[in-house]
């Protein structure tokens, strides 16, 4: 173990204290940066100074980080539309006349709105005010029910354009060595990538609510209403159109090549506006919904500021390499390597917000993970998707409390209901680590892996 190593970890060690402690998560990582810049140097400011002047400079003129606030403003916008809405009543259609139907509809509706949202709490708001009013009404177990809304938001991390896929490639270093080569991470590829597991989960947490149907006897009543003609079923797909319609210009431009993910979501964002201007969305509404995207953004923005300039102080110190070697020369099973990882992340959830434990994390463990042989997109995908099951986790369930906020209701009331639901999701992601080929399959179906 080198100096640097050690000055490593003593400042890693130091900025969990802090967090801990209380200290905002941004304000603990520059703190141990700075103090691990001037450690490295021996005490000189030149490297310090360098880092916190030149670097932060370079951050903020970066225009790739505008992805951001755009694919906000589509998802803010996407809800004050009515766009999620129709998603519901469609998927209601199909589903509202089976036993746990309007569970399936909660669920589909996440997986659908997902196409545009990219925020599992924007699905959690806005379903939990859609649903609950008609699951009460159909006498379905209340805990039960608004643990699925909110363990169904999880789908939006998993759907393009997913938020916590765009902020993993922004801090994860690229290129990254993967099988003794140097893999420059793809934006495109792996928005892509979630979509299959996506779409497993969604059918995963459909047989959950299945099981807890026959298993926990009247929490889940039978059907009742008039059969949905066919013909009535087909007609209310239209109502999901401007999503797919989004969804295409967006992720199909971005994954053909013909832009970036930063101008797809500019051109994600002028479309979205222009469909609120369409349906007379008042300019009152979409001036704030732009101010909604604007403050969220100047909530992450200094974490992230934060979070690359404490993973240039890692690659410095060789923090990570050090104990990646450290975890190869144990010769302990790959999995269990990622058992762990999971277990560090449900940790980190009880306590931090997604966004940070994403920043934090991810520059000493997606190298780790790569290194042991786990495709990059794969490891993107499962960490991301680990970052929002940690959010339904107590005491501090971000996912948890923003339902239980918009919903009026104890979060202890979800925390019991969403058990089942957080058992799924967490199943799922040892499928994907069991089988990397459900996140890398469609895109190397489409020559981008």
């Amino acid at each position: 173990m080198t100096p640097d190593t050690i000055i490593g970890i003593i400042f890693f060690v130091g900025m969990m204290v802090m967090i801990f402690c209380g200290i905002p998560v941004f304000i603990s990582m520059l703190v141990a940066s700075f103090g691990g810049f001037i450690a490295l140097s021996f005490g000189g400011l030149n490297m310090t100074l360098t880092q916190f002047t030149d670097a932060i400079f370079y951050l903020g003129a970066n225009y790739n980080y505008a992805v951001l606030p755009l694919f906000m403003l589509v998802g803010a916008l996407a809800g004050a539309t009515g766009i999620a809405e129709g998603a519901f009543k469609a998927m209601h259609k199909w589903f509202g006349r089976v036993k746990g139907g309007l569970l399936y509809t909660v669920i589909a509706s996440n997986a659908v709105f997902g196409a545009c949202s990219g925020s599992s709490v924007a699905g959690n708001i806005v379903f939990g005010k859609l649903a609950i009013p008609e699951l009460k009404k159909a006498k379905y177990d209340e805990s039960y029910s608004m643990g699925c809304i909110t363990a169904a938001g999880a789908l939006s991390t998993l759907i393009p354009p997913s938020m916590g896929i765009l902020m993993f490639c922004m801090v994860a270093p690229s290129p990254i060595v993967f099988h003794g080569q140097n893999v420059t991470l793809s934006v495109g590829t792996a928005l892509v990538s979630g979509i299959i597991p996506g779409i497993a989960t969604a059918i995963a947490l459909g047989i959950t609510v299945r099981i807890l149907g026959v298993t926990k006897k009247g929490s889940i009543p039978e059907p009742s209403g008039e059969k949905i003609p066919f013909v009535e079923k087909l007609s209310s797909l239209k109502l999901i159109v401007p999503i797919l319609l989004l969804f295409g210009l967006i992720i199909g431009g971005t994954v053909l090549g013909w832009f970036t993910a930063t101008v797809g979501g500019a051109i994600g964002a002028v479309a979205i506006c222009i469909y609120a201007l369409i349906k007379k969305i008042p300019l009152k509404h979409i001036l704030h919904c732009i101010w909604d995207a604007a403050m969220m953004e100047g909530g992450i923005f200094p974490i992230i500021v934060g979070g690359q300039l404490f993973s240039r102080f890692v690659a410095l110190s060789g923090l990570a390499d050090f104990l990646s070697n450290a975890i190869i020369s144990l010769n302990a099973p790959v999995f269990l390597v990622f058992l762990l990882v999971m277990l560090l992340y449900i940790v980190c959830g009880c306590v931090m917000d997604i966004v940070s434990v994403i920043i934090i994390t991810v520059p000493v463990v997606f190298p780790i993970l790569c290194s042991l042989g786990y495709s990059p997109y794969a490891v993107i995908v499962a960490l991301c998707f680990m970052t929002e099951i940690a959010g339904l986790t107590p005491p501090i369930g971000m996912n948890v409390f923003a339902t239980a906020n918009a919903l009026r209701v104890n979060p202890t009331e979800i925390f019991k209901g969403v058990v089942p639901y957080f058992i799924c999701e967490l199943l799922m992601v040892v499928l994907i680590a069991l089988f990397p080929s459900m996140v890398t399959f469609l895109p190397g179906l489409i020559g981008k892996i």
